[in-house]
């Protein structure tokens, strides 16, 4: 009996834990409506499709993902210049992750 406590004991905890700092937020997807969003001033949508990719895939192996709207468009640039080195961004790929965030906070 005292095994089986413990045992549920364990499972809710890691239940709690596995929870912590988890989102169920997914990152729009590029849709043409997205890149005509602000008459292209952030990027075709190759370059779009590229930032949403390097979001998903370079931001994730350091942490959740943020929602976009988690922080301003005048926040951002600075933010991702920060992550950029842990995240071996080139500056192409910086651009094309800024670019994304933008367009996709305007949604």
């Amino acid at each position: 009996m005292r095994n089986l406590a413990i045992l549920a004991m364990a499972v809710v905890c890691l239940v709690d834990l596995s929870s912590c700092g988890t989102t169920s937020f997914a990152p729009p997807p590029v849709t043409p409506e997205l890149a005509q969003t602000g008459k292209g001033q952030h990027g075709d949508i190759a370059m779009l499709r590229e930032g949403r990719a390097l979001f998903v895939h370079r931001c994730i192996e350091c942490h959740t993902l943020p929602a976009v709207s988690s922080h301003s468009a005048q926040q951002w640039p600075r933010l991702i210049d920060e992550m950029a080195g842990r995240a071996s961004l080139k500056p192409a790929e910086r651009k094309a992750v800024l670019a994304y965030i933008l367009a996709a906070r305007t949604q």
